[in-house]
């Protein structure tokens, strides 16, 4: 991890520390994850140590990954653990107390390149999981996605999985993460298992590959690259961003504070248009020129939580917009070095 990668993590982690949560409702606790190697879940994890470690917490982390992969990090409550989702990855001496599972592909890339992968992560490891925390009792936290929902103007409030999968089509993400929450439904209703849905939208912080194929990190690569940024659409489309220790304190708030219900995770405050996202990052990256939009096309076109039932919890996010992108230009300049 690179220095300024690390003084990030150090610095809100700090923030995260002060915020007012129980935290001895984590003592003792046995935590299951899946998605640990992946830029959130790892950065998640390293938070999770560092508060078993400073408030002797006496966690015990049991963190899946993929075969082939690597670990991405090791420490003394972390015992990291191989598996397929497409088989039974827990082992069957454990009892955990909170199952978290992140894992997904989630990049455009990657889900045209293996779309089996996503059923796989998304609706097979989704039923096994909830069925492992009906058996052990534990608490179940699935990571879905505000792609369950359709474009449309204004900031968009939960709704219950039925009503989405009733309301039209959607991209084959939205539609593998939208199964899994169904399936979060029944075990809910039918077994009553505390299921808590997160439904993340636009994410962002150090540690994201920049072939993801997402705006935000494609601005950054062609800064770096041609310093010369394209804007192939209207550039109206409206994106919130959300800071990646905003998101993880988000998480923790519905750990801890939540119920059995979905939560929409993300940060209003930080909207733009993607002109303006573009404008911003050549700015903050210096030297670049935007070219576009390139499309005189008009597009209503809104990706923008409303998280007033996340806030009713205590959540308030803390980093702007202009410091998110400035915080992960810093991380890939270092990278650089």
């Amino acid at each position: 991890m690179s220095s300024i990668i690390e003084r990030q993590l150090e610095h809100d982690f700090l923030q995260i520390k002060r915020l007012a949560l129980p935290w001895e409702h984590l003592r003792n606790r046995e935590i299951f994850m899946t998605g640990a190697t992946g830029f959130v879940g790892s950065y998640f994890t390293k938070v999770l140590c560092q508060l078993n470690d400073r408030l002797s917490l006496n966690l015990k982390l049991e963190l899946c990954y993929r075969a082939g992969a690597m670990p991405a990090f090791s420490a003394p409550c972390v015992r990291w653990i191989e598996g397929r989702m497409t088989e039974e990855f827990i082992p069957k001496t454990s009892r955990p107390d909170i199952i978290i599972h992140a894992a997904s592909p989630a990049n455009q890339r990657a889900i045209l390149a293996d779309p089996a992968g996503l059923v796989d992560c998304n609706i097979l490891a989704v039923r096994y999981l909830l069925e492992r925390a009906r058996k052990d009792h534990s608490v179940f936290v699935f990571f879905s996605s505000g792609e369950v929902y359709q474009r449309q103007p204004g900031r968009i409030a939960e709704q219950n999985a039925h009503s989405l999968a009733a309301s039209g089509t959607r991209p084959l993400y939205g539609s593998s993460k939208l199964a899994g929450e169904l399936l979060c439904e029944r075990y809910r209703g039918e077994f009553g298992v505390d299921c808590r849905v997160l439904r993340p939208f636009s994410i962002f912080g150090p540690g994201e590959p920049l072939s993801s194929g997402r705006c935000f990190t494609d601005f950054i690569r062609q800064a770096k690259e041609t310093h010369t940024i394209r804007v192939n659409g209207p550039g109206t489309q409206l994106r919130s961003h959300c800071y990646l220790s905003d998101f993880v304190s988000g998480l923790l708030y519905v750990l801890l504070n939540g119920e059995s219900t979905v939560y929409n995770m993300g940060n209003e405050d930080n909207t733009c248009s993607i002109l303006e996202l573009a404008q911003q990052v050549a700015k903050l990256y210096g030297g670049t020129t935007v070219i576009g939009p390139l499309s005189a096309e008009t597009q209503a076109d809104s990706f923008v939580p409303d998280t007033t039932k996340l806030r009713q919890l205590g959540w308030r996010p803390q980093v702007n917009l202009q410091d998110c992108i400035q915080r992960c230009l810093d991380s890939y300049r270092e990278g650089e070095r």
